[in-house]
C-alpha cells in the first residue's frame, strides 16, 4: 500500500507491480501526480508540465514577463488544464488499485490496517507513507484575509500573479529561501517589496549569518527593503490585507502578503500508531524503513539522520522526491538499497544562481572564497574540520563538488575556485 501520489510514490508503484506485486495506492485529492503533472494540452503526442513544484514561480518571473508580449503576438499563452487520468480498469490490469479523495487518518501497525476519513479500513502488507507537505499559514489576527498568499503549487502562483504588478506593495514574511525568490520576482514585476524575517540575516538557518548577511546586502541593493530580527503580530484590513504590524510597532502599509515560513506535514495519526518522529517528520533509516519494518516513508514527509548533528531532520530536496521511493520499493522486495544522496536546492535571485549541496545549517566555520563583491564565490561549511555542505553563487561547480563529497574526500574552498574559474 502508498499512501500518497507524487513522484515518490508512482516510482514505487512501477517497481512493484514490475516485480508482480499487487499496489494499492490512497490519495487525499481527486487526482494523481502529487507535485508533478503531465498531460496533453496543445496536439497529440506532446505533453507538457500540467504542475511542477520546480515551476511554481515561473509566471511570476522577469523571463516570462520578458516572453509574453511576443507570445501574446502570436496568440500563444501559458495554460494549464485539470489532467484526465486513465479509468480504473487501466490500473488495475497493471495491478494498482487506486482510492481517489479519501485521506488516511489512522494506522495499527499491529494488524497493519489503515483506516481513511470515510471510515473505510484497509489492509496491508507493506506500507509505504509518502504523503508530503503543505505550505506553513500564520496562526496571527488577519491571517486568512484576501491578499495573504502562500506558495507550493501552481494554483497558488496564478492566485499570487494575479495580485503582483507595478507599483503595489509586497510584504513577505520570511526570508528563506521561497521567501527570497518571491522577492526577487516581484520585483522584477515592478513591485515594492518588503522581507521581513525573524532571524538576523536572509536564509540564516539554512545557511548561517555570515553568507545570509551576504545575500541580504545584494537584495537592499536591488530595491528590497529588509526587516531584520523582527515578526508579524497582526494584519490589517476590511476587506482584504492592507498593512502588517511589526513586534517594533512599525506599521507597513501593503496590497500583498505572501507567507514563506516553510511547511508542515500532516502525520499525527503516523506518530499516533507509535512509530517514531522528529519535529513532524517520520524518521526512517537507510533503506528508508521506519521503527516498523513493515512501513516505509519517503519524500519530504521524511526525517533521515542529520550528517552533522544526532538529530532526525527533514530536508525538501529533489533527490529525496526522486530517489527515496526507489529505494523503500527495492527494499520491500528484498533487495537490500541504501539511500546515499546528497542533499541538493537550488534558486534564482536578481540574477544569480544560487546551489546548496550537503548541510550548511549546522556547522561551526565556514570558508568563502571567489569575488564576493560581484557575487560570483563558494563557501565551504565544516563541523568539527569535516565537510559538510558547499555553497555557490554564479559558478559551475556543483557536479565536482558532490563527486568529491561522495568520495569522503577533502578540499578547500579556494580549490573549488580554482576549478570554477577554469571552466568559467
Amino acid at each position: 500500500m502508498i499512501i500518497g501520489s507524487g513522484l515518490n510514490s508512482l516510482v514505487a508503484g512501477a517497481l512493484l507491480t514490475r516485480a508482480g506485486w499487487g499496489v494499492c495506492v490512497l490519495e487525499s485529492s481527486d487526482r494523481l501526480g502529487g507535485a508533478v503533472q503531465t498531460a496533453e494540452l496543445t496536439a497529440p503526442g506532446y505533453t507538457h508540465d500540467v504542475f511542477s513544484g520546480f515551476h511554481v514561480l515561473f509566471l511570476l518571473s522577469d523571463a516570462y514577463q520578458r516572453l509574453k508580449p511576443e507570445l501574446d503576438a502570436r496568440g500563444l499563452q501559458y495554460t494549464f488544464a485539470p489532467v484526465q487520468f486513465k479509468d480504473n480498469d487501466f490500473y488495475r490490469e497493471r495491478g494498482i488499485q487506486l482510492v481517489l479523495g479519501d485521506a488516511a487518518c489512522g494506522l495499527d501497525v499491529d494488524e497493519r490496517v489503515v483506516t481513511l476519513l470515510s471510515g473505510r479500513q484497509m489492509a496491508y502488507e507493506n506500507l509505504l507513507i509518502a504523503t508530503g507537505v503543505t505550505a506553513a499559514r500564520l496562526s496571527i489576527p488577519g491571517a486568512s484575509l484576501p491578499g495573504v498568499h502562500t506558495l507550493r503549487n501552481l494554483e497558488d502562483a496564478v492566485r499570487l500573479r494575479d495580485d503582483i504588478g507595478p507599483g503595489r506593495v509586497v510584504v513577505v514574511v520570511g526570508g528563506g529561501f521561497i521567501g527570497c525568490e518571491v522577492a526577487a520576482t516581484a520585483t522584477a514585476r515592478g513591485a515594492r517589496v518588503h522581507v521581513v524575517e525573524r532571524d538576523g540575516a536572509l536564509m540564516q538557518r539554512a545557511l548561517g549569518h555570515q553568507i545570509g548577511t551576504i545575500l541580504a546586502d545584494y537584495h537592499r541593493r536591488a530595491g528590497v527593503q529588509i526587516h531584520l530580527g523582527v515578526t508579524i503580530e497582526k494584519i490589517h484590513g476590511e476587506q482584504r490585507a492592507a498593512a502588517v504590524c511589526l513586534n517594533t510597532g512599525a506599521v507597513v502599509a501593503c496590497d500583498v502578503v505572501v507567507v514563506g515560513v516553510g511547511s508542515r506535514t500532516a502525520t499525527s495519526w503516523v506518530a499516533a500508531a507509535g512509530i517514531e518522529m522528529s519535529e513532524g517528520g517520520i524518521i526512517i533509516d537507510e533503506h528508508c524503513r521506519t521503527s516498523d519494518r513493515h512501513v516505509y516513508a519517503a519524500g519530504d514527509v521524511a526525517a533521515m539522520a542529520s550528517l552533522t548533528s544526532k538529530r532526525h531532520v527533514r530536508i525538501e530536496h529533489e533527490s529525496n522526491a526522486q530517489q527515496q521511493g526507489a529505494v523503500a520499493a527495492r527494499n520491500m522486495l528484498g533487495q537490500p538499497t541504501t539511500y546515499k544522496s546528497l542533499p541538493f536546492v537550488w534558486s534564482h535571485q536578481f540574477g544569480l544562481d544560487i546551489w546548496c549541496l550537503g548541510e550548511t545549517s549546522a556547522h561551526n566555520a565556514v570558508e568563502i572564497a571567489g569575488d564576493v563583491s560581484n557575487h560570483r564565490f563558494v563557501a565551504v561549511y565544516r563541523n568539527a574540520n569535516r565537510i559538510t555542505g558547499v555553497f555557490g553563487v554564479n559558478c559551475g561547480v556543483p557536479g565536482q563538488v558532490r563527486h568529491l563529497m561522495r568520495a569522503g574526500k577533502s578540499f578547500s574552498a579556494n580549490e573549488l575556485w580554482s576549478a570554477a574559474a577554469q571552466t568559467g
